[in-house]
């Protein structure tokens, strides 16, 4: 599965939990916080391939948020490259 994201339409923490989580199928259960989604992006039942179209713009949005949130995207691809590859564009 692919999915592309564009990070200049998320405006806050929500917007991003939201998007992410309906873009991705994240289960019910998502906490919508940073800690769900590395657990979640570790646990695909497929292989993805996340493209984060305008990254730039979302730590001009959310600020120190949206850098934990790109950090935590990477760790969760550096723990589980089988199941995900991320392209920050």
């Amino acid at each position: 599965m692919t999915v592309t994201i564009d990070c200049s339409e998320i405006q806050t923490k929500e917007d991003f939990h939201r998007k992410f989580s309906n873009l991705l199928y994240l289960p019910g259960f998502y906490g919508n916080n940073l800690d769900a989604l590395h657990d979640c992006l570790t646990a695909l039942p497929q292989k993805t391939i996340l493209n984060l179209l305008h990254t730039q713009a979302l730590i001009r949005n959310l600020g120190p948020y949206g850098r934990a949130a790109i950090a935590a995207i990477a760790h969760a691809e550096r723990e589980s490259p089988d199941r995900l590859t991320v392209n920050m564009l």
